[in-house]
């Protein structure tokens, strides 16, 4: 390998985090109290279900022409406790609590993403565009 190959390798690295940098600061420092947080629950692009993620638990079942699945809001979080896909890769996702978390399901057709209804729409920080 050449010193330019290595030029390229820190860059592509250096990019890299710094990408990763500035989404973790920007997910970071975003101030809210728990119960503000809510998650949209969409089903092939549509939006099915607005939650608001409290302490208190609520079972959600979605029954579609793809699929059926059971999210569990728990705990100011949301997390897929059933699915009839075949790869259930969509359980391995996890609990989510945090804005922007998603949770997506693609045989279902399904994606539940946390967001914090109290942050402008019209936000200056807000990511615009990615390339």
């Amino acid at each position: 390998m050449k010193r330019g190959d290595f030029v390229i390798i820190f860059l592509a690295l250096f990019a890299a985090g710094l990408i990763y940098g500035i989404k973790w600061w920007d997910t970071h420092n975003e101030q809210y109290q728990q119960g503000d947080l809510k998650a949209i629950i969409t089903v092939d692009g549509k939006e099915y279900k607005t939650v608001s993620l409290t302490k208190e638990e609520q079972i959600i079942d979605i029954q579609s022409k793809f699929g059926h699945n059971t999210l569990k809001v728990f705990d100011y979080g949301i997390q897929m406790t059933y699915s009839d896909a075949p790869l259930r890769i969509a359980l391995e996702m996890g609990f989510i609590s945090r804005p922007k978390q998603q949770i997506i399901c693609i045989p279902a057709r399904i994606m539940v993403e946390v967001f914090n209804p109290n942050r402008s729409v019209n936000d200056e920080d807000e990511l615009d565009a990615i390339i």
